[in-house]
């Protein structure tokens, strides 16, 4: 007889699926235990709390003293988008300290004219590391991805103040020898070696343009430039026939000392470069050359995809478990009466009419995604206020409130234009629902998503690991998050239960038919994004020029809305599942506001100042 798979059976399997990904992900990082993970806090030289993780390998010790690497995550990230390099470069024998910038991850937000002191914190993690009796303080490089790569300029040029510098060597991921305020430190290197990882299709770096703003060579075309060609030459202007060729080491004397310039030509796009072997590799054979590795390996032995599939896991694991563990928590004597006193079933359409309503409300409700979307981010993004102090909640939280607010006008006008007329009953489909069930339903969606999260710290505490893939993550974080996440939690209320209620109530019909429907509603969800995203680089890919512009705001909203696709594919997924057993739209609703507000306030940047927060260099 076969085994009936019970919501409570597939509780139990998402958990062991999340514990899986927690020790994999543990094992692949600490290289089977040999590599010590620290979570660090402390007070850095301008009083702002710095979070850092130090990644200790076996090799370094006090009498055998070892290289050591500061990483540094891009703006709107975490230390942890650093992980690629992380483990590559410690299972090298490099000691690694990845750092929270000002304002990101765990570490203290600050007001925007503090917000650069210190190199934005990486100076203070400079001299934290140089403290540390198992580091080779001669052998101290940084690397950091875009603004991160940025703030490691600005440090330089702090360094260079000091009597015996600490730093030397940087190795720019996606980033230049600017700095984010439009700071030029290409003569600040001095011996220095450094190098450049420059994507071909870079979203942000590379370009040239002339003073109104307009692209005059593309980054594909980076190499042909005379700032490429400096670069290369040490910051002297080279002769005529000089010839820029990528990875080349490009090697000048300095006392007696080999100082080494290199350009790195991956083809991916910006965020990429913190996700793709090809990039590890050129790290891993720029500070194999200028620092040395204690234990050296190839450039192509590498294992961080390991690390990879074990945080794609524990996402799976961890939206198995907000789904099963709902349902559990349905069939148990309390929340039992949210559960449908029969079986749900989709609508009856068969009519011209309906089938209009159902396919013209998506097409109109895809269309006004794309062109809200646009307007956010042209109009709302990097704008803060006092109370909204993350500017990336903050621009999808209006897009969201604005989806959410058609959406109701599209459900009154089908109501009353087609459904009252045709037996639709709203208490029937679930739109209308009692006190009673409201309060067991805030209850319950309070409760998984507590319980939910709990995983997530549970495995940061024992596993130093957490549910990640690329630039989705969930992640532990500080209690500061929760106050901030509840400003911006209305937002994303009105669009997850709005969808829900769209969704279930009045969109779950025979159209084809049961997973059909499903799947026709999920991927209406997620079009606008997937449209958007497509049509951005495909454009990119295939003319080295961006379709929707070269602000800050329309460089950055294509890469954002990779995570969202999916986010938005499987909240309606989820939204699904919960109601046909509960005839409930506001239960999933609830969760996925609640899960979003979160997921997205823990893993972006904060300020405590109010006002515009763009990039002099865009």
């Amino acid at each position: 007889m076969k085994t009936k798979m019970t919501a409570k059976r597939w509780t139990i399997v998402a958990i062991a699926i999340c514990l899986i990904s927690l020790i994999g992900t543990s094992l692949v990082q600490t290289s089977n235990n040999k590599i010590r993970i620290k979570n660090m806090a402390w007070e850095s030289p301008e009083g702002v709390l710095l979070s850092a993780d130090l990644w200790i390998p076996p090799n370094a010790t006090a009498d055998t003293p070892a290289p050591a690497i500061v990483t540094i995550e891009g703006w709107y990230n975490n230390k942890e988008m650093q992980d690629m390099y992380n483990v590559e470069l410690s299972r090298r024998g490099f000691v690694i300290l990845t750092l929270d910038m000002h304002g990101h991850g765990n570490s203290e937000a600050v007001s925007s004219d503090n917000l650069y002191d210190g190199a934005v914190g990486v100076d203070a993690a400079v001299q934290m590391v140089a403290t540390l009796p198992y580091v080779d303080k001669t052998k101290i490089g940084v690397t950091g991805h875009s603004s991160g790569g940025t703030a490691a300029n600005m440090a330089v040029a702090i360094d260079n103040e000091r009597d015996v510098p600490l730093i030397s060597c940087v190795l720019q991921q996606a980033g230049d020898w600017q700095d984010d305020t439009g700071g030029d430190h290409s003569g600040d290197y001095g011996s220095r070696s450094v190098g450049m990882i420059a994507s071909e299709y870079d979203d942000f770096y590379y370009g040239t343009y002339d003073d109104a703003g307009n692209m005059l060579t593309t980054p594909k075309e980076f190499m042909e430039t005379d700032n490429a060609k400096r670069f290369l030459n040490f910051n002297v202007d080279p002769d005529p026939g000089f010839v820029a060729e990528a990875a080349k080491h490009y090697v000048q004397s300095f006392d007696g000392k080999d100082s080494l310039r290199v350009i790195y030509r991956p083809t991916c796009i910006h965020p990429a470069v913190t996700t793709s072997g090809e990039c590890a590799g050129y790290a891993v054979d720029f500070f194999e050359t200028t620092l040395g590795a204690p234990r050296p390996l190839a450039p192509s032995d590498q294992i961080w995809q390991w690390k990879a599939f074990f945080g794609a896991l524990g996402l799976l694991g961890f939206f198995l478990f907000v789904i099963f563990f709902t349902l559990s928590m349905v069939d148990t004597g309390y929340f039992g009466t949210l559960r449908a006193k029969e079986t749900v079933r989709p609508a009856e359409v068969t009519d011209q009419a309906g089938k209009l309503w159902f396919w013209g409300g998506i097409a109109a409700s895809v269309a006004f995604s794309a062109f809200s979307f646009l307007f956010c981010i042209r109009k709302v993004y990097s704008n803060t206020t006092d109370f909204f102090q993350q500017t990336a909640p903050l621009t999808i939280g209006v897009w969201s409130l604005m989806c959410g607010v058609f959406m109701i006008v599209l459900m009154a006008l089908s109501y009353q234009m087609y459904g009252k007329k045709n037996g639709m009953s709203l208490k029937d489909s679930g739109v209308m629902i009692s006190l009673e069930a409201l309060w067991k339903t805030l209850l319950l969606a309070l409760l998984v998503v507590t319980v939910s999260f709990g995983i997530v710290f549970m495995g940061t505490y024992f596993f130093k690991a957490d549910f990640r893939l690329w630039i989705f993550a969930i992640k532990a974080f500080t209690a500061d998050k929760v106050w901030i996440s509840l400003h911006y939690l209305p937002f994303f209320l009105v669009f997850y239960v709005v969808h829900s209620v769209s969704m279930n109530c009045f969109n779950y019909n025979t159209i084809g038919k049961e997973k059909g429907n499903t799947l026709i509603l999920c991927l209406a969800n997620a079009a606008s994004s997937i449209i958007l995203v497509a049509a951005q680089y495909i454009c990119f890919y295939s003319t080295s020029r961006q379709l929707l512009g070269l602000a800050e705001g329309e460089r950055i909203g294509p890469i954002w809305l990779i995570s969202v696709a999916f986010v938005l594919f499987g909240a309606a997924l989820m939204s699904r599942i919960i109601y046909k057993k509960t005839k409930n739209p506001y239960l999933a609703g609830l969760i996925s506001a609640c899960l979003v507000t979160l997921i997205n306030c823990s893993n972006t940047f904060t300020t405590l100042s109010a006002g515009a927060m763009i990039c002099t260099t865009f």
